[in-house]
């Protein structure tokens, strides 16, 4: 199957055997490399590839969010995450900007990956187990947060999360103080957590923050 693959990855040893498997094994073009996320939206546009294989924790920006660029300056684009996040928040934004395949880097074996690739270059979908496990809790969990919580409370909590302010949130958000208040409030009655450190721990426990997480 003829495939022009664009490859982000930030560990280059990683990369170099992906860039490998991928060309002499598997027989793919590998069009486009990056190490990171500004790398990676300078680099992928230009080079035209059929379908991104995207490491979604990268030094200088969250994966996530380069794929959501990607895909709106791209339609065609295919996005394959290559990754070992699996929270919450990460399966569900995958399904919300439209990513159309998820490989878990730590448990799947090269014949997974062939597989994954020819499927989503071929305009379907491959999605690993684990996505499904994931999608299924969240359908049973009656306060899961994209049940109870509005687009805006989930943003704002990625702020909260990391222990910002009212006043550091509502900078970040164009919003006042005060909006901030309730709306910090409101998430913490909807799911259920009394105080900050709480809320903090639910953000970091579903993925809101990651520790290694850059914003750019």
């Amino acid at each position: 199957m003829s495939i022009k693959l664009a490859i982000v990855e930030d560990q280059e040893l990683f990369r170099r055997l992906l860039v490998e498997l991928c060309s002499k094994q598997f027989g793919y073009t590998v069009v486009c490399e990056a190490g990171g996320a500004v790398e990676a939206l300078a680099r992928v546009p230009p080079a035209a590839p059929d379908l991104l294989l995207l490491d979604l924790q990268l030094p200088d920006g969250d994966g996530l969010d380069v794929a959501e660029r990607l895909l709106e300056s791209m339609p065609g684009l295919r996005v394959l995450a290559l990754t070992s996040l699996h929270d919450e928040v990460t399966i569900h934004r995958i399904r919300q900007i439209g990513i159309q395949g998820f490989v878990d880097k730590n448990a799947q074996r090269p014949e997974t990956l062939r597989e994954a690739i020819e499927t989503v270059a071929s305009g379907r979908v491959f999605y690993a187990e684990v996505v499904q496990r994931v999608q299924q809790a969240m359908r049973c969990d009656p306060v899961a947060f994209a049940k109870v919580l509005s687009e805006r409370e989930q943003e704002l909590l990625q702020l909260l999360g990391r222990g910002l302010s009212n006043e550091d949130a509502s900078a970040k958000m164009g919003l006042t103080a005060w909006t901030v208040h309730s709306h910090r409030r409101n998430i913490m009655k909807k799911l259920g957590v009394a105080t900050q450190a709480e809320l903090i721990r639910y953000a970091l426990r579903k993925g809101f923050v990651r520790p290694d997480a850059t914003q750019f």
